[in-house]
């Protein structure tokens, strides 16, 4: 099993240099006790009440992890410290402003689109196209990140920009795995992350107690806190009819929830060859890791990706009446189509308008794309025969082809 971590930029390696220096990685620097970063963010915003109090135990076990278990390096550190108090500041201003104006509560979110399925198995690629509809409405990540007020003169959007775009100075490599923005449309889990119960976390940190502890927690909460903030974007933000197109992959394993939240939801599930995802995964995710600490467990990570994943396909919820499935490669070969195909089964019409917007993405897309990301299964160490032998009902079911031979 090999894993060559991509490098890090200059300033990184004399931040981690300096953190090495002063003999704890900037522990000492830095703190990340949950007292300290409550007090920051109350001190920050002028504000001292966060709502309710399901989220201080996600919270208090992340931020001891982080501590213990994340190895995190100094520049690590800061970036971790920052994301986390932004996010506990807007959580400060959302419980704000729901209690200045009550009528938020009694917005209702109509019939959304959910995109879901594995990582790395289109679904950001499928979450844009259906944002180029002038009647669909993505969370964008400014929105999710600085929710309070509401910014109309785009500050908000930038300021998010330079917040998020960091990582990709941080690791230059990490603009070919993942394209980041404050103004494109986003992943739930960052509003997820405001009940600190997220895969955003166990995404970019080796954090294994708190991975493993709330896997066994009811997530309602963090569904309930995702519908308040979709109302309070309606409310701010009023429009004529919105339909929400949402997207995670951490949705697919919580189905029920997604249909007791929004009763009405469409779900699109995306299918690709889980082989080939854990190679493209594993890759993204150490690279997560090693963007904050200089300790990458990449053979657990695989162990952990593939022995998840496959569990995950075998219990993928078949399809329903509200649930449409997608193969990536139908997806890449004919985007158009695919989408033509799902307007046509919801019974939604597809304008001139979100017709003109597909070209214009497409064409775009086409030719500002970068690099490839490069990886591949053989990386990972494990046996291509067993792990085929472990997915092939789910490829079967939904006639999914393999990639990685």
């Amino acid at each position: 099993m090999a894993w060559t971590p991509p490098p890090r930029s200059p300033w990184v390696e004399k931040l981690v240099a300096l953190g090495h220096g002063v003999g704890d990685d900037g522990r000492s620097l830095i703190s990340l006790r949950p007292d300290d970063v409550r007090d920051a963010a109350s001190a920050a915003t002028g504000l001292d009440d966060f709502g309710d109090r399901w989220w201080e135990e996600p919270f208090e076990r992340l931020l001891g992890a982080l501590d213990t278990e994340a190895r995190l390096h100094l520049p690590g550190r800061l970036r971790t410290r920052a994301e986390i108090q932004l996010i506990v500041e807007n959580r400060l201003r959302l419980v704000d402003a729901w209690k200045a104006q009550p009528a938020i509560a009694d917005e209702v979110v109509h019939a959304p689109i959910v995109v879901t399925g594995l990582g790395r198995s289109g679904t950001t690629f499928l979450h844009e196209l259906l944002a180029c509809d002038p009647d669909n409405r993505p969370p964008l990540l400014w929105e999710l990140l600085h929710t309070v007020p509401y910014d109309t003169t785009g500050a908000a959007a930038a300021q998010c920009h330079a917040e998020i775009t960091v990582m990709d100075e941080m690791v230059p490599a990490f603009t070919a795995m993942h394209e980041n923005g404050g103004d494109r449309p986003t992943e739930c889990i960052f509003a997820f992350a405001h009940q600190f119960s997220s895969d955003l976390y166990t995404g970019l940190y080796n954090v294994g107690s708190y991975t493993i502890w709330r896997s066994g927690q009811d997530q309602s909460p963090i569904y309930d806190w995702h519908r308040r903030m979709l109302q309070t974007l309606q409310h701010v933000t009023p429009a004529p009819t919105v339909r929400w197109v949402l997207k995670a992959p951490s949705h697919l394993s919580a189905l029920p929830l997604v249909f007791a939240t929004y009763p009405d939801a469409k779900v699109v599930i995306t299918h690709r060859d889980p082989l080939r995802v854990i190679g493209s995964l594993a890759d993204l995710m150490a690279t997560l890791h090693w963007m904050h600490s200089d300790q990458v467990d990449y053979a657990v990570l695989v162990e952990f990706m593939a022995m998840g994943l496959e569990m995950q396909m075998d219990e993928v919820t078949l399809p329903a009446e509200q649930i449409a499935d997608v193969v990536y490669a139908d997806l890449t070969r004919d985007p158009l189509g695919t989408i033509e195909a799902l307007y046509s089964a919801w019974g939604y019409p597809l304008s001139e308008a979100f017709r003109a917007n597909l070209d214009r993405y497409l064409t775009a897309r086409h030719t500002a794309r970068r690099s490839g990301h490069d990886y591949s299964f053989s990386h990972t160490g494990l046996d291509l025969a067993t792990h085929r032998a472990n997915v092939a009902g789910y490829q079967s079911r939904f006639g999914v082809r393999s990639e990685v031979e």
